[in-house]
C-alpha cells in the first residue's frame, strides 16, 4: 500500500513538472568565436597631479566575430560604442578602465549591452566583458567572457583628447534565454 502511495505521488510530481503553465526553456550558449575590435573615440581629461588622470570619453568601433561553422568560416560585424572612464597614473605605469557598451546587429534589429572593466600596465588591461541585457535576438542576453585591451587617449587641445586603441576576445561567448 505505502509503495503504491509513493508511486502515485510520483506520478503526480511528473505530471506537474511535464504540465507546467508553459514550455520549459533552456538557455543557449553562442560561442562567437576569436573577435576583435579597433577603438577610436574621445574624451576629456582631469590631471589629478602626480601623475595621476582621469578619462572620461567615448570610443567606437566594429565587433567582428570569426567562427568556424563545419569548414566554413563565418565572420560577424557590429557596431560598437562604449563610455569609459580611465584611471591611470603615468608615473606608475598603471591604468584602470570601466566601460559600458552598446552592441548594434543584423542592420539594427538586434543590440546588446555589456559592462567592462580592465586593469593593467599604460600599454594594455585584462579584465572582464559581462553582457547585461539587449533587445531582439539579443533580449535576455547574459554571460561574462575575458578580454583585453589598449585605450591610448592623448592630450590635443585644452583638456580634449583623441583615442586609438583596440579590443581582444579571444573566444567571445554568451547566453540566450
Amino acid at each position: 500500500m505505502r509503495s503504491t502511495y509513493y508511486f502515485a505521488i510520483m506520478i503526480g510530481i511528473v505530471v506537474a513538472f511535464g504540465e507546467g503553465s508553459g514550455p520549459v526553456a533552456y538557455a543557449k550558449t553562442v560561442e562567437a568565436g576569436d573577435s576583435s575590435s579597433s577603438w577610436n573615440g574621445t574624451g576629456e581629461f582631469l590631471e589629478l597631479g602626480n601623475g595621476e588622470q582621469v578619462v572620461n570619453g567615448i570610443v567606437k568601433g566594429v565587433l567582428i566575430s570569426r567562427h568556424k561553422d563545419g569548414g566554413k568560416m563565418i565572420v560577424h560585424s557590429s557596431k560598437l560604442t562604449c563610455p569609459v572612464r580611465v584611471n591611470l597614473n603615468r608615473n606608475k605605469d598603471y591604468q584602470a578602465i570601466e566601460g559600458l557598451c552598446t552592441i548594434v546587429a543584423h542592420e539594427g534589429k538586434d543590440i546588446a549591452y555589456a559592462h567592462w572593466k580592465c586593469v593593467g600596465n599604460l600599454k594594455e588591461c585584462q579584465g572582464d566583458f559581462t553582457f547585461t541585457g539587449g533587445a531582439g535576438g539579443f533580449n535576455g542576453v547574459s554571460g561574462t567572457t575575458p578580454f583585453q585591451t589598449s585605450i591610448v587617449f592623448e592630450l590635443q587641445e585644452g583638456k580634449t583628447g583623441q583615442a586609438i586603441g583596440y579590443a581582444v576576445w579571444p573566444s567571445l561567448t554568451y547566453t540566450l534565454p
